[in-house]
């Protein structure tokens, strides 16, 4: 999860541009933020964790997608991303310290 966030993160950026991760731990939860720059249009933020869905061309389009089901669905965590002008994007992951239980 976290390495593809970082890998769209640089892919979407200019070289020389920073991309930075963040991580907290604290309480229950990790949070793991990845922050870049660049700007999503708001077209491409509300389809972005779209099955298929790529502004990369074909070949493409399982990424953002797979964060969402591996993050939320397999291990138990949340995850959201902001896009604006004034900050940039974030994409931040928030996991439980402690695995999901399952049911038997």
């Amino acid at each position: 999860v976290l390495g593809n966030l970082i890998k769209n993160a640089l892919e979407a950026s200019v070289a020389g541009q920073p991309v930075t991760v963040t991580i907290c731990t604290g309480g229950e939860t990790t949070l793991f933020a990845v922050h870049n720059v660049g700007v999503m249009p708001a077209l491409t933020a509300a389809q972005v964790f779209k099955q298929r869905f790529t502004t990369k061309g074909a070949g493409h389009g399982l990424g953002l997608y797979s964060v969402l089901i591996l993050g939320e669905q397999y291990l138990g965590g949340q995850v959201e991303f902001d896009s604006s002008v004034d900050v940039g994007t974030v994409f931040r992951f928030t996991l439980p310290n402690q695995p999901p239980q399952k049911s038997h």
